[in-house]
């Protein structure tokens, strides 16, 4: 299995049969312009070797996951998460977002520049629910983006190419159904930013990996600001404490209370709070603006009093 991974002959004779924008289209740099900036044949080749043998990576950290000694215990614990610090930046990290900035996301790739043949967007079934034959709905819900959906598309994975409409129908139903939007790259750059994930906390294996190691995701660009006094509590409410995926709301003497430095910024428990106690406002320190910029995901910033992060 290990030795199909290197270049071979057949490879190089799937690619080469490829159409011409295949190969050399790709891009996704965000640099506040719009225009896309292509990635080179090795980039294109890279990423097509990882697609086409993600569902075994995906199964070979399931496998860690569902074992106890990684998932309870100490130092099967640290194990993982010093794996993760040391090889992961290979593999994809994520940056929760907003369902709301997803859809900038898809609305500005929809504007980008791009050549005439080179699809834009694409959906398939959720590679990790693929992978592990395990299901719940919604299930086609992995949107693969510019050159992120050449690949997947050119691999024969059950994608079809799709309108921003109805990405952005598929990200406010998953929004709805209470999974969470992230943005997935690798190599820690925005030019290696391939896909939109409708996360839940059950199959996903990229959430599941960070609530046991603490690596591989990344707090977006808001935070959730909360007004105690509006909030109706556990006893009426108390909606926020289940829909949160990262453990940032807690009981406290029947009052909800944020755990800031925890809130990833998902706005999930905006979206169930009965009270109308919660809004979503500027983080301070977002640090990822050279992979997704913030001024693509929220246009204009607010100028809200901010809590600490």
């Amino acid at each position: 299995m290990a030795a199909d991974i290197f270049f071979n002959t057949a490879t190089f004779n799937h690619l080469s049969s490829a159409p011409l924008w295949l190969m050399v289209i790709g891009h996704i740099a965000f640099d506040r312009t719009g225009v896309a900036a292509p990635i080179g044949k090795f980039h294109y080749f890279l990423h097509w070797i990882y697609g086409k043998y993600e569902p075994t990576i995906l199964r070979i950290v399931d496998w860690h996951l569902r074992k106890k000694f990684f998932s309870n215990n100490v130092i099967g614990r640290r194990y993982l998460t010093l794996v993760c610090a040391t090889l992961g930046r290979y593999l994809p990290h994520s940056i929760v977002v907003t369902a709301d900035q997803a859809i900038q996301v898809i609305r500005f790739i929809g504007g980008m520049q791009s050549q005439e043949n080179s699809p834009k967007l694409a959906v398939g079934p959720c590679v990790c629910q693929k992978s592990l034959d395990r299901w719940q709905e919604p299930s086609c819900k992995d949107i693969v983006v510019l050159y992120g959906a050449e690949i997947y598309l050119s691999l024969n994975l059950g994608y079809r190419i799709i309108e921003p409409e109805e990405a952005i129908t598929i990200v406010e139903q998953c929004r709805d159904a209470g999974l969470v939007q992230t943005l997935d790259f690798c190599m820690q750059s925005g030019q290696w930013y391939f896909v939109i994930c409708n996360c839940d906390k059950e199959i996903c294996v990229l959430i599941r990996l960070y609530l046991a190691s603490g690596q591989m995701a990344y707090s977006g660009p808001q935070i959730v600001l909360q007004a105690p006094e509006q909030c109706l509590g556990a006893e009426q409410c108390g909606q926020c404490v289940s829909a949160c995926f990262f453990g940032a709301n807690t009981v406290q003497d029947e009052k909800i209370v944020v755990n800031y430095k925890k809130c990833f910024g998902c706005a999930q428990c905006v979206r169930v709070c009965n009270g109308n106690a919660r809004k979503m406002v500027k983080r301070r320190n977002y640090r990822h603006d050279h992979i997704v910029p913030a001024n693509i995901l929220l246009g204009e910033p607010g100028s809200e009093h901010l809590p600490r992060s």
